[in-house]
């Protein structure tokens, strides 16, 4: 709402700062008087920008700060860096009381004038004094803190403001409201800061009621009254045209307003034409203008939208809509805070707009004013929250917050905060949906209060669609549901053909249903290209020591390379998870985590665009609309993979969500090659393409005969300006490829292959399956989130190689992960080639993830003395008629290594070779288990599972109904006595719950004896093998390892794998 002519003091400026770190101005009365420093901030802006607070000590990575500054999730150990926190880090970290003073001028012509204070955005309570006296205090996280100061004498005032972004209400550290990860805890006030002198009696606010039918608009006027008593005073209420020029209608009375505060209403109806539906097609602005007798005129805009929920249909002004919608956690990094003017959101939400979207979901948070203008100029539809994220494993964060509807005070201040957002950003169109937060806990979270709150907010303004939370319960009076799992998945990338949608997730929800964080499929960062931008309050220090770790491995002249491949296979995976999604009939559409970058929980750098909404320099904007858009042409084919011959056969439809209904549609086929251009085209037709849902336009079948195979093919949709396609392969109909007779082809690297090597003639080491602390069986799709949080070494974001490498002379490629490789990438095993030489470079690598910067390969080669060694990860020998794909790969690798192509210049050592291409596995050599002292048997976690070769199985001790505590004792049989050197370890690989920080091991001849000490294992918390030596060679045939420590101080222990060196000269 604005006042035009109304009288305001703009409070922009320079401003006293006092720090209190020690919260002793209140005690001390600091409001009394002029405060006592010397420190001055001009503001609007925060003490981080200004460089007020505990500055970063960049030697030691520490704040001297006496409050905590991190999330700490459960099993988290706190780090004692701030660089290893896995979010940015603070130049300057303040948490507690400041205070702001100025002195301000009020005017003789405002005498016998009421004053409003308002501060558009502060965190997280502020409270105000006028002359040492106290007006009030204000804990609002999602709209201005007002305040009325009354009326004051014309003259000299002191104003003086304490900013608390301490906790106030308990609601953990994790929202985007509040905490550390994204825009962090930033002290001060940003936004419009004025002092406004009102009327007696004047309008306080206005909330405008549209019809569904755009026939008329009910006007709610809130007065306040401060004269004493009940006056009368003339309205006009007038709605106008956008253009501000023309009135559309008008009504007058005289309103009785009584002392305080007062409703009052006024409905405008006989409009000369009907009124324009605002959309994302038409954001059509109206305005609606009162006027009450000596007051200054109020205006609000508002949208004739209406949004309402029909069975399980969204419906937009009466008809279907799809929400394209990404996510917005409040990362901004170039202030800390979020933008506050109006053209800084137009520039976000212009590139949402840019990339297809036509939504905005900010998780647990509430923009300002200015983008919900921004929004409504631009046309998004946008879903507001409060703070509110408790999850049961939330109640175990360091605050330890109590599930959401169990403290009453946090469910009042959630009530509050409800109406606050009404109050505030009810007339804005784009004003959509809203939720109370994220995530609640299933088990612990009161759901009858919770659906209480969701009823309270309805029945107060119905203007929006209402639900409890993301993810969780759908609740009685839910209007819509975002969520993963409807009792069956909504999201995920899926199988390696487009014949498939989520039906069966549509048909399990009760009211419309949107598909929650979808993608958060991570891209390697592009360092150079990143870190310059970071010029705010909020240092990249983390993203710099991933960096550091990149140049460390030797993998730094890569990067170019990760990054692209990265970005290719996010968009890949992105495409194929949306478009099921647009496939599903009654699909209300998803939430993408997200278009940017998020910047903390483990760098989950999940964006399409970095932090700053920039492109990556990878993917463009129309590639995404391509799947991302009103109108998106669909293909449903069996699979991407064909043989020369075949028919190849799609079903062409086009889901529609645009402005209007499409007349005798065409939609253009072409079936394109690399070399030869279009080899087949056609066209459908439609006599209607009807806007809200997916319209069927037909077959096509197109037998696969003039194919020069291998061929990747491209098939192109075209309808008007939208245009689609996806990517084909068609291989040879072709025997097996036979073993070359001049390769040694075999599944072990035993004595004849060694000796084959030695000899100098060549090897194809087929290790699929291959089982040792070197190895890991990894998949298809890309770490998820951030592996960060719960990846390992073998972690990656795709492959990488060189198509023009003549390994692939017959195995056309992008270079990239895509469809054509998912059948040798499901379930490859992967080789840790750590510690190999620096020149070598794999001929398929998986990319590894940034937070590990692990030498991975699927297919290498290697020099061995004066042999030729090529290893292939991949299953090359089962269902090969099923696999085309692998069957050609075959081909393709088997011709490579019997040509003269055939010549690996980087040399391996026999020994660094065996020690990778050996399976593992002390079971395997008659190792057994003597004795345990705990191990989780319910969960399969036995502590055999150390002999067994296997890097992804484990031992744990018993952890539930109650754990049992350390000391924890495993004794090892080796099955005879063996001269021992040291020992091998592999730490549990997917987390890090019973991770070993202190052991001492002990050999002994006999299983009862307690053996001789023979050293100490330290570990920390990383899934990196370790090796432990010991002092002297010892014969023994028992190890007894007992372990006393865990790395996150917790009472367990976890181990994969347990493997012995053997002292060489043993026989």
């Amino acid at each position: 709402m604005s006042s035009p002519g109304q009288l305001v003091l703009p409070l922009a400026g320079e401003w006293r700062l006092r720090l209190d770190p020690q919260d002793e101005g209140l005690t001390a009365n600091w409001p009394a008087a002029p405060l006592a420093t010397t420190d001055r901030i001009e503001l609007p802006n925060t003490t981080d920008l200004a460089g007020f607070g505990f500055a970063l000590n960049t030697n030691t990575m520490r704040h001297a700060a006496p409050f905590p500054v991190t999330t700490r999730f459960p099993g988290v150990k706190e780090p004692a860096r701030a660089d290893e926190h896995g979010y940015l880090v603070r130049r300057h970290l303040f948490v507690g009381p400041a205070w702001y003073e100025r002195e301000v001028e009020i005017p003789a012509a405002w005498q016998g004038r009421r004053m409003w204070l308002r501060l558009e955005r502060a965190l997280w309570k502020t409270e105000v004094w006028l002359d040492g006296r106290r007006v009030g205090e204000c804990d609002s996280l999602v709209a201005e803190h007002r305040y009325d100061l009354g009326p004051l004498a014309p003259g000299r005032h002191r104003l003086t403001i304490r900013v608390d972004n301490r906790m106030i209400h308990n609601l953990s550290t994790v929202t985007h409201a509040y905490g550390p990860e994204t825009q962090s805890r930033w002290n001060g006030l940003v936004g419009a800061l004025t002092l406004e002198a009102v009327a007696p009696v004047a309008v306080e606010s206005l909330a405008v009621f549209p019809a569904p039918d755009r026939q008329s608009v009910r006007v709610r006027a809130r007065v306040q009254n401060t004269t004493g008593g009940t006056v009368r005073r003339d309205a006009e209420i007038i709605l106008e045209h956008p253009d501000g020029n023309s009135r559309l209608a008008a009504a007058r009375g005289a309103w009785e307003c009584p002392p305080g505060e007062s409703t009052q209403e006024a409905v405008l109806t006989d409009f000369p034409s009907s009124a324009q539906a605002w959309d994302e097609f038409n954001p059509v602005l109206y305005q609606v203008r009162v006027a009450l007798a000596a007051a200054e005129p109020v205006t609000t805009k508002f949208g004739f939208r209406h949004v309402e929920r029909v069975g399980r249909e969204l419906r937009l002004n009466g008809r279907p809509v799809f929400l394209r919608g990404t996510l917005d956690c409040a990362v901004y990094p170039r202030t800390g805070h979020p933008p506050m003017t109006v053209p800084e959101w137009e520039r976000v939400l212009g590139v949402v707009k840019e990339y297809g979207f036509n939504h905005v979901r900010f998780h647990t948070w509430c923009p300002p004013r200015a983008a919900f203008v921004a929004a409504d100029r631009l046309g998004v539809y946008l879903q507001p929250e409060t703070a509110a994220w408790v999850d049961d494993w939330g109640t175990e964060t360091v605050t330890r917050p109590a599930a959401i509807g169990r403290d009453p005070q946090v469910t009042d201040f959630l009530r509050a905060e409800l109406r606050r957002m009404a109050e505030a950003y009810g007339n804005h169109p784009s004003f959509l949906l809203c939720a109370i937060g994220n995530e609640f806990g299933m088990n612990q979270t009161d759901w009858d209060r919770v659906n209480a709150m969701v009823e309270e907010i309805k029945a107060f303004d119905p203007r929006r669609l209402y639900t409890g939370c993301g993810a969780r319960r759908n609740l009685p009076a839910d209007d819509f549901w975002f969520t993963h799992h409807s009792g069956v998945s909504t999201r995920g990338v899926g199988p390696a053909h487009t014949d498939w949608d989520f039906a069966r997730a549509y048909e399990a929800s009760p009211v419309p249903l949107l598909a929650h964080e979808t993608g958060q499929r991570p891209v390697f960062p592009d360092y150079a290209a990143l870190l310059p931008k970071f010029t705010g309050p909020l240092l990249p220090l983390n993203l710099a020591r991933l960096q550091e770790g990149l140049k460390l491995n030797g993998l730094a002249g890569q990067l170019p390379d990760f990054v692209r491949a990265s970005a290719r296979f996010q968009l890949t995976q992105y495409k194929a998870e949306h478009e099921a999604m647009l496939r599903t009939r009654g699909y209300a559409g998803y939430q993408l985590l997200m278009l940017n970058d998020f910047t903390g929980q483990s760098e989950a750098l999940v964006g399409i665009l970095d932090p700053f909404w920039e492109s990556k320099g990878v993917v463009t904007a129309a590639e995404v609309r391509a799947w991302n858009a009103a109108t998106v042409p669909l293909a449903r084919f069996p699979k991407f993979v064909w043989t020369e011959g075949e028919e190849f056969r799609a079903r062409m439809e086009v889901a529609h969500f645009g402005e209007t209904d499409l007349r005798a549609a065409t939609l253009e086929w072409e079936l394109q090659d690399a070399q030869r251009g279009a080899i087949a085209a056609g066209r459908l037709e439609a006599p209607e393409l009807r806007a809200g849902g997916v319209t069927r336009f037909g077959d096509i079948r197109l037998a696969l005969t003039n194919v020069s195979a291998p061929a990747q093919l491209r098939l192109h949709l075209r309808l008007g300006r939208a245009e689609n396609h996806w990517p084909l392969w068609v291989y040879p109909a072709a025997p097996v490829e036979p073993e070359p007779p001049s390769v040694l082809v075999t599944r072990q690297l035993d004595a004849a292959a060694i000796q084959r090597l030695r000899d100098g003639g060549k090897v194809l080491l087929l290790a699929h399956g291959l089982k040792n602390a070197f190895t890991a069986r990894t998949g298809f799709e890309s770490v998820y989130w951030s592996a960060g949080w719960w990846g390992n070494r073998f972690s990656s974001l795709g492959i990488l190689c060189d198509p023009a490498h003549p390994a692939f002379a017959e195995f056309p490629n992008a270079g990239v992960s895509d469809w054509q490789w998912h059948g040798l990438l499901a379930g490859a095993t992967t080789f840790d080639l750590t510690g190999a030489p620096a020149a070598l470079r794999p001929l398929v690598q998986p990319v590894p993830d940034f937070h590990y910067h692990t030498r991975l390969g699927q297919v290498f080669e290697a020099k061995v003395g004066a042999g030729a060694l090529l290893v292939c990860g991949y299953d090359l020998h089962s269902r090969l008629a099923e696999r085309p794909a692998a069957q050609q790969f075959r081909r393709s690798l088997f011709r490579y290594a019997a040509s003269g192509a055939f010549r690996p210049a980087v040399e391996l050592p026999s020994a660094w070779l065996e020690s990778r291409l050996q399976p593992a596995g002390l079971a395997a050599r008659g190792a057994t288990v003597s004795r345990v002292s705990s191990e989780d048997a319910a969960n399969g976690h036995r502590a055999a599972n150390v002999l067994d070769g296997d890097p992804a199985t484990f031992w744990h001790s018993r952890w539930q109904p109650r754990a049992d505590t350390p000391p924890h004792e495993l004794v090892i049989d080796l099955g005879r006595e063996r001269r021992l050197t040291g020992l091998t370890c592999l730490p549990r690989q997917d987390q890090a719950n019973g991770r070993i920080a202190r052991a001492e091991v002990f050999a002994a001849r006999e299983p009862d004896g307690a053996g001789e000490r023979v050293g100490e294992w330290r570990g920390s918390n990383d899934a990196e093998p370790i090796t432990l030596r010991f002092d002297r060679p010892v014969t023994a045939r028992f190890l007894r390892l007992v372990v006393t420590a865990e790395v996150n101080g917790q009472p367990f222990a976890a181990l994969a794998e347990l493997d012995i060196l053997r002292d060489p000269t043993e026989p």
